[in-house]
């Protein structure tokens, strides 16, 4: 490439003039890259604007970074690094509202047990059947489950409210049938 084709390609590329393009490339040997770096270190041109895209409304809050040079090593693991920084930032979150919010279970107006609700999902996912069970027979037993704490809790205190209405019948039915 002759010395005007790349006074002409750097001019463009940085929005200069053609003196100072041709002065930057005399400095720079003839280098492209080395003038556009020199010429973004005296100011005379911008380094390339990063761009951003989010689907949340709120996009301040998950920045994820985009841009033309997303190809090389460095900003993908910048971009990981945000991705992963958002993953925690979720799990934090959910960390603290499951020890801001409990199962409690009682009989006879008595607290049997009170658990933090992450402890009962865990619970619920490593022993779903024997959980499973364990709450039908508590039911049938006269145990009543509610969930209390900051968060607000009444449609799950409304499905409880409801399952026990429905173990209650299920018992009355089973109690009439014994009699009869």
């Amino acid at each position: 490439m002759e010395l005007f084709e790349k006074v002409e390609k750097l001019r463009q590329k940085a929005d200069i003039t053609y003196e100072e393009a041709k002065e930057a490339l005399e400095k720079a040997n003839g280098d492209m890259l080395d003038a556009m770096i020199m010429l973004e270190k005296e100011g005379k041109t911008k380094a390339p604007k990063k761009e951003s895209y989010s689907t949340d409304s709120d996009s301040d809050r998950y920045p994820l970074v985009v841009s033309d040079c997303c190809k090389n090593k460095k900003n993908k693991d910048e971009r990981e690094s945000i991705e992963s920084w958002w993953i925690t930032k979720k799990l934090k979150e959910l960390w603290k509202k499951g020890n801001e919010n409990f199962l409690v279970v009682e009989k006879d107006d008595r607290m049997i047990l009170n658990v933090p609700l992450w402890l009962f999902i865990v619970i619920l996912l490593l022993a779903w059947h024997v959980s499973l069970v364990a709450v039908v027979v508590s039911l049938f037993l006269g145990c009543h489950y509610r969930f209390e704490g900051k968060a607000d809790l009444s449609k799950a205190n409304n499905v409880a409210k409801t399952v026990e209405d429905a173990a209650t019948q299920v018992k009355d039915e089973f109690k009439k049938n014994e009699e009869e």
